[in-house]
């Protein structure tokens, strides 16, 4: 696995996070969407930590980060774990990028403290989710996980939401072979507390886009569920927000294009001078 694996002990939950390298320069703190983990980000993190100290983070209950006991997966417990991991680190005004889910937390969280973060990087999180979506997720909740009995089943059958992914056979793979646990009984399963989706709720983040005065970069999928009103929308609410295509890419843009979104990332941070 690209990168050293940690661990932070904090008052509700273990967390997990990856740490790519280059402690000591401007932070870059990356987070996956809903369902996913750290290693969505393992084809650009590496390259990335030449500039900076970049690191990924397991939200609780998704990856190899513990669930909660008794479950607590609002949006307020997401942000106490992003401020668990920068306070350990020691980064100051950090760049935020989430993907999706990730997205749409970053964007709360640097809203909130906006003299604190750096610059914010959205990877093709729409801007609001609505009650369809939260229904969706509860629904989600309430059916139980598949299990398979072997690591290779669960391979097999595991497919990427939504809309799959474009990238290599081995990208697909390699993503499944890192989402997946045994259970104590043998059969194998999906990292994830399927009761985070359960305290999925609506979100709105044009608002808090209004707040956000560090530089933005908004990475658009080629085939996005982003739609064309949705941008149109976020410039309206953060003007000086950069909107950057990622050609020929779908929603998990980091693993369908990584060497184009490491550039635009590059280009976006040494345009402003965050990193040399």
């Amino acid at each position: 696995m690209p990168g050293v694996s940690k661990r932070l002990e904090t008052q509700h939950v273990n967390l997990h996070y990856v740490d790519y390298g280059q402690p000591g320069s401007r932070g870059l703190v990356m987070l996956h969407g809903g369902g996913a983990n750290t290693h969505w980000y393992d084809f650009i993190g590496p390259t990335l930590s030449q500039h900076c100290h970049a690191l990924a983070l397991d939200l609780r209950g998704h990856g190899d980060s513990t669930p909660v006991e008794p479950p607590l997966y609002t949006y307020d417990a997401y942000m106490d774990d992003i401020r668990a991991l920068l306070q350990a680190e020691q980064l100051q005004r950090p760049v935020l990028m989430g993907h999706s889910m990730g997205g749409m937390l970053m964007v709360r969280y640097t809203s909130a403290n906006v003299h604190d973060i750096g610059a914010l990087i959205i990877c093709d999180a729409r801007p609001v989710y609505g009650e369809e979506d939260q229904e969706r997720l509860h629904r989600t909740a309430q059916r139980p996980g598949r299990e398979y009995k072997t690591k290779e089943a669960y391979v097999a059958h595991f497919r990427i939401r939504p809309d799959g992914l474009r990238a290599a056979p081995d990208v697909h793979r390699y993503i499944a072979e890192c989402s997946c646990k045994q259970l104590p009984h043998g059969t194998w399963v999906h990292k994830i507390d399927r009761r985070t989706y359960a305290q999925r709720q609506m979100i709105d983040t044009l608002p808090l886009y209004t707040k956000i005065t560090c530089p933005v970069l908004f990475l658009w999928a080629e085939h996005s569920r982003v739609s064309v009103g949705m941008i149109q929308q976020l410039r309206a609410a953060c003007p000086h927000a950069e909107i950057a295509p990622v050609a020929d890419s779908g929603h998990h843009l980091t693993l369908d294009q990584p060497q184009q979104t490491i550039r635009l990332v590059q280009d976006f941070l040494q345009r402003h001078q965050l990193i040399s």
